[in-house]
């Protein structure tokens, strides 16, 4: 929820949030889809209690999650055709919407890292690994490891030089 109230990696989460806020985070549908998903995994008193929830608060409508690892922070503000299904995804990670993240010919999902944006329409595929801090551009087909820190985008995707993360957690 704190993600949500701030999407920024370059400012800090807030410490507390309000009942409003939480309100507010609660009605977003792509934050109950992720709250669904943390369920599942918790036991099953937990999974019972998502189950039960999903029918009377429904997430988003096409937001598929498949991932055993999931950090905290996990963001997605429009999560319309969007499809995780991954190794692990790292803290703080933001998705918009129309990604793509899965298996291919070669076996295999990708291994997102912390604090890692992927733009809308992005497509990453197979056994791979995302750096922390990377950016993957809107559009961008990423089919090979993503260095730590870099801005990617293309088809097929490519670190772009010189390119900087104005909303990096790591200030560059």
């Amino acid at each position: 929820m704190k993600r949500f109230a701030q999407p920024r990696m370059d400012l800090p989460l807030p410490e507390r949030l309000s009942r409003r806020e939480r309100t507010e985070a609660l009605r977003h549908p792509p934050l109950r889809t992720i709250l669904y998903t943390r369920l599942q995994q918790h036991g099953v008193v937990w999974k019972v209690a998502g189950r039960t929830l999903a029918p009377l608060y429904k997430g988003a409508v096409a937001l598929e999650i498949n991932c055993g690892d999931i950090g905290p922070g996990l963001c997605s503000y429009h999560g319309f055709a969007t499809i995780l299904t991954a190794e692990r995804i790292g803290a703080d990670c933001l998705f918009a919407q129309q990604v793509t993240v899965g298996y291919d010919d070669r076996g295999g999902s990708p291994t997102i890292g912390d604090r890692v944006r992927i733009g809308a329409g992005a497509i990453v595929i197979g056994p791979i690994s995302v750096g922390d801090d990377a950016v993957i551009g809107a559009g961008a087909v990423v089919v090979k490891d993503v260095p730590e820190g870099a801005v990617v985008g293309g088809v097929p995707a490519r670190v772009l030089e010189g390119a900087v993360d104005r909303f990096s957690a790591r200030g560059r």
